[in-house]
């Protein structure tokens, strides 16, 4: 494979990462290819093993196992300065005695540039960022998100190809936040090189990524587009942990037309669409259940009558206004969160309150079988049934 000296494509290959003998690897026999000038989010709760990826990636770790190319290039055993990489912290670590166009050139100031030149190349990137009007002030004079800014701005400034962001949002407000994955996103296009973003916050990763990688303990469950992510996860894990959907479960009773009949724990009938996959009586199969596609209304009759297909009893146990829908949270007594997001123009016709009884429904084109499989004990069908 020939390296290319101006791609940021990304390959982990095989990598495992150990901190102590004996110990679980913090990552583990992971592979993973980032292509040249995309927006790839790391996702996962703590420990999960993304922050340890970046750092190798950076060369601030060594691999246990493994390699890791940029470009082509085998960087496993390179130090950070030669990887044509830049990393921007969690914390921003700006010079807090430094002005912010010192701040930005001090990269090219220890690589020995002019002061003409680093300083010519720090304003076009403050301009890049809006803040040229600031290149005078200190840090301490500048916002949360203007702090950020000047952080990208002093990361970009040795041109690197592949810009590493650990959590760069965590320490902004919701407001700033939300501005603020927008620029991100502007400027990665802008400059087309690639990004990668660290982040434990599913929105964040969704709203800027062209793919998410999805991970759990030092392995990936789900690498895809932001939108397959969210609308055809491919377990269990990755659809609860993305949220926005339901899990919903069932024993196979029998499968006809591409479609498996299964029944909940509660005695309730759901059917999943098979998509070319097989399932068999006797198995219980997992499917994901979009939240905005859940009908709510007032149970008035008990249990949804024998034959219902795809239609739940419960008791609303939560109510919580979001402003454009209500997230109304379902207590099912199986177990398994069962939320629905009603439009508030059709939740506020006739409100339902905390405790009341309804049944909840939903049409088979939206649900979605997942991974997950479990064989269940030889004559469960029948008892639910």
């Amino acid at each position: 494979m020939s390296a290319t000296l101006n791609s940021g494509k990304i390959e982990v290959v095989a990598v495992t990462k150990t901190y102590s003998p004996g110990a679980p690897p913090a990552v583990d026999n992971l592979d993973l290819v980032i292509d040249h000038g995309s927006y790839c989010c790391l996702l996962g709760p703590s420990g999960c093993g993304k922050t340890t990826i970046l750092r190798m990636i950076a060369g601030h770790e060594t691999p246990t196992q493994g390699d890791i190319l940029i470009g082509g290039r085998n960087v496993t055993n390179l130090q950070p300065v030669e990887r044509g990489t830049a990393m921007m912290f969690q914390s921003y670590a700006l010079f807090p005695h430094r002005s912010v166009l010192d701040n930005v050139a001090f990269a090219l100031k220890m690589r020995g540039a002019s002061v003409v030149e680093r300083n010519a190349k720090a304003r076009e990137l403050l301009e890049k960022v809006h803040l040229e009007a600031f290149a005078n002030r200190l840090p301490a004079q500048l916002s949360g998100g203007q702090q950020q800014r000047v952080a990208l701005a002093r990361a970009l400034i040795t041109n690197p190809r592949v810009l590493l962001l650990d959590e760069p949002l965590s320490a902004l407000d919701e407001y700033l936040r939300l501005r603020m994955r927008g620029e991100l996103r502007r400027v990665q296009r802008e400059l087309g090189i690639t990004f990668i973003h660290v982040t434990h916050t599913q929105l964040e990763a969704i709203a800027v990524a062209d793919t998410v990688v999805v991970m759990a303990h030092g392995k990936i469950e789900q690498a895809a587009s932001a939108r397959d992510i969210f609308l055809v996860p491919r377990n269990a894990y990755v659809t609860r942990f993305i949220g926005g959907q339901n899990v919903i479960s069932g024993t196979v009773e029998r499968t006809a037309d591409g479609s498996a009949r299964a029944v909940t724990s509660t005695g309730a009938r759901i059917e999943v669409p098979l998509k070319g996959r097989s399932a068999s009586p006797g198995e219980r199969i997992f499917a994901s259940l979009r939240r905005d596609r859940v009908q709510v209304r007032r149970n008035t009759g008990g249990k949804p009558a024998q034959d219902s297909i795809n239609a739940v009893a419960g008791e609303v146990h939560a109510i919580e206004n979001q402003g454009s829908y209500v997230k109304v949270t379902v207590d099912l007594a199986d177990g398994e969160e069962f939320v629905a997001h009603v439009l508030d123009e059709d939740f506020f016709i006739d409100p339902i309150d905390i405790g009341a009884p309804v049944i909840a429904s939903w049409t088979v084109r939206d649900v979605h079988l997942l991974e997950d499989r479990q064989p269940q004990a030889t004559g469960r069908v029948a008892a639910a049934a």
